[in-house]
Formats: C-alpha cells, sequence, structure tokens
C-alpha cells in the first residue's frame, strides 16, 4: 500500500521533514510504520516529493526526502458550487468533488437548505479536513480549495462557463448545452447544484439571468450528491 500524506508547503522545501502531530499520530498508531518505509508527501499546491522514514518515536514522524515533482494544475479549473445539505451527503460530495479534480468548492446556503445554523457552521469547519484526507486517499497533488460560506445571492459566476443543474424551462441536456460552448481556449468552468429540496425558480432565474446554463440531468430527478458527481464526471470528461 502506497502511502499518501499532506505536508505544510514550507516544510517540503526542507531535506528531512516532520509531520504534522496528525499525521505523525496516523502513522505510527494506526498504520503501525517502521523507519524504512516509503511513502509520498504532496502540499496541495502542485508539489509531490518521495521520502522514506528515518525517525518513528513520541515526537513524531520524520522522513527524508529523496525526489521532488511538481504537477502541472488541471487545464481547466473547475468550481463546484454546492448548496449545504444533509452532513452524510455533504461529505460524500467533498470527498467524490476531490477525487474528481475540482479546483475549488464553493458551500453555499439556499432558501430551501433546511440545516439548523449550527449544524451548518460544525459542517463547515469539518470540511478541511474530508477534502485533506480524500486527497491522501486518491494521491492527487492539487487540492480542492475549500471557499468561505456564502449565501447563494452573494456569488458572483466569474467562470468561463457555469452551469446550473435545475428544472428550468430553456434547460438542455449536457451534450447539447457542450456543442454551443467554444472549449478551445476556456480556463474555468463551475458547476452549480442545489440542496435537497433544489433550488426554488427565483433563484434559477436569478442564475440564468448572472449568466448560468441551465442543464438537465436526464429525466430521473436526482439526489444532490448524485447530482454534484454525475455533473462534475460530464464537466471532466467533455474538458479534459
Amino acid at each position: 500500500m502506497r502511502i499518501h500524506c499532506f505536508i505544510n508547503p514550507d516544510s517540503l522545501l526542507e531535506n528531512i521533514v516532520t509531520l504534522s502531530p496528525e499525521e505523525s499520530h496516523h502513522l505510527a498508531r494506526v498504520l503501525r510504520v517502521d523507519v524504512g518505509q516509503e511513502l509520498t508527501l504532496f502540499d496541495g499546491e502542485g508539489t509531490r516529493a518521495e521520502g522514506v522514514i528515518t525517525r518513528v518515536d513520541k515526537k513524531g514522524v520524520e522522513a527524508k526526502i529523496t525526489a521532488r515533482e511538481t504537477i502541472a494544475p488541471p487545464a481547466v479549473e473547475i468550481t463546484l458550487i454546492q448548496a449545504v445539505c444533509k452532513p452524510d451527503r455533504f461529505e460524500l460530495i467533498l470527498q467524490k468533488a476531490t477525487e474528481l479534480g475540482v479546483r475549488s468548492i464553493q458551500p453555499v446556503v439556499t432558501q430551501n437548505a433546511s440545516l439548523p445554523a449550527g449544524k451548518i457552521e460544525k459542517m463547515i469547519e469539518r470540511g478541511e479536513a474530508i477534502i485533506r484526507n480524500a486527497a491522501q486517499q486518491c494521491g492527487t497533488a492539487w487540492m480542492p480549495q475549500f471557499l468561505p460560506l456564502k449565501r447563494l445571492t452573494e456569488v458572483s459566476f466569474e467562470s468561463s462557463v457555469t452551469l446550473v443543474g435545475s428544472l428550468h424551462p430553456n434547460a438542455k441536456p449536457f451534450r447539447e448545452a457542450f456543442q454551443t460552448l467554444e472549449k478551445s481556449g476556456m480556463k474555468t468552468a463551475a458547476l452549480l447544484i442545489g440542496p435537497e429540496g433544489d433550488f426554488t425558480e427565483e433563484e434559477v432565474n436569478a442564475a440564468v439571468a448572472a449568466g448560468a446554463i441551465p442543464v438537465t440531468f436526464g429525466t430521473q430527478i436526482l439526489r444532490t450528491e448524485t447530482a454534484a458527481i454525475f455533473g462534475l464526471s460530464v464537466l471532466t470528461y467533455e474538458l479534459f
């Protein structure tokens, strides 16, 4: 099993690195690594390094860097604008979005986000850790940026193209929507996904008026986590 560990970008510049207390505890107590174990370190900003563990004790886990490489970022940076939803579904979305290579995740509060404010705050606090763990599992060199929580009305659609999953009367299938887009030279794209109760008609209309393109996910109604995964998969297929 290849071990991937996140490390602070500044620390990854050194030849000998000491892993964080959390990473050290996981390696020593859960994975029970020993001196000589090889591992991969990444900073979430495109640098990946190969290393070998040189020390495991109560002070932490230390590793020697044996090789470094710089990984280019994705040719098109994808942003997922995701309405907050039930914690288990939201965490799944963060995990899968990370695996699918999005560059940023913007959580938003919508009118149908039926969660107490305290639960939303706690869920957002866990977001960074969920993303980091997912990045370690899939071995990505670029970790998504988890943006501060906003209301949907506060989000500006600045990407080259923004797609919104909806039942808007002008919504098109993904394939048809992409046939009308000039993909060559596209640098950014965004996908807007609603909560369990979907967007309100006013929210969808406002997004479309701001430049978003409404798209359908087929004839069946999808759960919010399924819609996010499906939509990101299609974007990844079309743009990479």
